[in-house]
């Protein structure tokens, strides 16, 4: 799947619903990406496996963390965005906080989220990674693909790509 194909579209070529909650939001203006998930579930505030996810992440991946919504510390910011460029990684979505707003649109490195709040994370606990998670409201499991763009973020199941694909109108 390449990030040319518009969010928009391939809701309208699913035939359920894709889409991540509208809270889920790009944090610089012309954010987009396009790959295959690679999951992180954390426990509240706390990034140590999202660190980890980091490291173990294939280039072209996205990184979906699961953060439950918690909005109190941040799970993502400059440093790590700056790790996930080198390593090739396409972007990353937070069902939480992030943080570094400016930093990481300096860098270029697309990343959506709930919320930007300026308070580190918590390095305690770890989480799980590469298991079903949930971001956004939506199912996500490792291996879907995971487009987002201004519209917001939709999850494409890997055993729907090709059907959803062929589903999309035709240019010449």
């Amino acid at each position: 799947m390449e990030p040319v194909v518009a969010t928009a579209d391939l809701s309208d070529a699913a035939a359920t619903p894709i889409a991540m909650d509208a809270r889920i939001r790009p944090v610089w203006r012309g954010a987009r990406f396009a790959g295959r998930a690679f999951t992180v579930r954390v426990p509240p505030g706390e990034n140590p496996s999202v660190r980890a996810a980091l490291e173990k992440a294939a280039p072209g991946d996205v990184i979906v963390i699961d953060g439950g919504g918690y909005e109190a510390r941040a799970l993502w910011g400059g440093n790590v965005s700056a790790r996930a460029r080198e390593r090739g990684l396409a972007g990353a979505v937070v069902d939480g906080a992030i943080r570094d707003v400016d930093e990481i649109e300096a860098l270029g490195f697309p990343v959506f989220a709930a919320a930007v709040v300026p308070t580190p994370p918590q390095r305690e606990l770890a989480g799980e990674i590469g298991v079903t998670v949930t971001c956004g409201g939506r199912t996500v499991n490792p291996g879907d693909w995971v487009v987002g763009d201004a519209d917001g973020v939709v999850v494409v199941p890997a055993g729907d790509h090709d059907e959803i694909l062929g589903r999309l109108p035709r240019t010449s």
